[in-house]
């Protein structure tokens, strides 16, 4: 079973992460709605935004996949 302390930390981070990845694409999608730099560097903004986004979801789906389990395997 995993502790309170180390499950918090894991969901805040993947919050974190997954907050950023979100905040990270929007402001590539208004930079480039704008012109204001080449298409180049907000499609990388964007593809490291997906990539934190993936991360905070990957950090969620441990949460709940290293728990303890229900019971014994039929």
């Amino acid at each position: 079973m995993q502790d309170a302390a180390l499950v918090r930390t894991r969901k805040r981070r993947s919050n974190k992460a997954v907050f950023a990845g979100l905040s990270l694409m929007a402001v590539a999608l208004l930079v480039s709605a704008w012109e204001l730099v080449a298409d180049l560097v907000t499609t990388f903004a964007a593809v490291a935004g997906l990539l934190i986004l993936m991360y905070g979801v990957h950090l969620a789906w441990l949460v709940f996949y290293e728990r303890e389990p229900d019971g014994p395997s039929s």
